[in-house]
């Protein structure tokens, strides 16, 4: 694994280690479009991994996060690692050319341990006790049953709410905070999910508009139907600015 990087390596590395620093200086920073730019640091190490190797990206990513301290202390450091690392794994699995349910089931379980620990270790390091996290589940439990039971009396099931499911919610969330660190686990998977899949497609398809040849996302019969769209979009859009010039000249 450990070897010496050649020049051309050397210099894609940190290239692109500073890209991916410009872009994560911008979700910081700019008010909105902060998740496009933090996203695009994902693609910046996928294509350097496509490029040259896990290697290098990872020595891009240690560069880049020893500059980010440097440039803004520890602020936004953690989040460089998570985008980072998988932008890596998103270069590595779409070289092996993984299946998407397999690249999105290992990227989802691998990112939501990686934000797991993550807040466990910022809990810890900022001296706060771990209590806050269950308190903060039973907070979002209260709100979220109080507000299901005022719709569920709109729509005239206030009975069988009150009779069925609210018992047997209270008896499952009674199981879930005794085991809380798997509950705070098992949320961070779920919610993962969307998240990620946004992310790979987009990378996905910048990826493939730089000429890198990936596995296709999503492929098959809904990746056709996608591209047929994408192709009326672009047509529709080509001949309204074509009606507009010819209005606009007069013909």
């Amino acid at each position: 694994m450990f070897r010496k990087l050649q020049a051309i390596e050397i210099a894609e590395g940190a290239l692109l280690a500073d890209v991916a620093i410009v872009f994560h200086l911008l979700w910081l920073y700019l008010p909105i479009g902060g998740g496009l730019f933090l996203t695009l640091v994902f693609v910046v190490f996928t294509i350097l991994v496509l490029r040259r190797g896990f290697y290098v990206g990872l020595m891009a990513l240690i560069v880049a996060e020893f500059i980010l301290i440097i440039i803004t202390g520890f602020h936004g450091v953690s989040m460089l690692f998570v985008a980072g690392s998988g932008g890596i794994f998103l270069g590595i699995t779409m070289r092996w050319r993984w299946h998407h349910l397999l690249l999105l089931l290992a990227g989802v379980t691998c990112g939501a341990l990686a934000l797991f620990a993550l807040t466990a270790l910022l809990t810890f390091l900022s001296g706060q006790s771990f209590d806050l996290i269950v308190v903060s589940l039973r907070t979002s439990y209260t709100w979220l049953t109080g507000l299901s039971g005022t719709l569920a009396a709109h729509v005239g099931l206030g009975g069988w709410w009150q009779q069925s499911a609210s018992p047997a919610l209270a008896s499952m969330s009674e199981v879930a905070f005794r085991y809380w660190l798997l509950t705070w686990y098992a949320l961070l998977w779920l919610t993962s999910w969307p998240v990620v899949a946004i992310i790979y497609a987009v990378t996905n398809a910048l990826v493939r508009l730089f000429g890198y040849d990936v596995r296709p996302f999503p492929g098959g019969w809904l990746g056709r139907r996608l591209q047929r769209v994408r192709r009326f979009l672009i047509k529709w859009r080509s001949r309204s600015r074509v009606a507009r010039w010819l209005k606009a000249r007069g013909a």
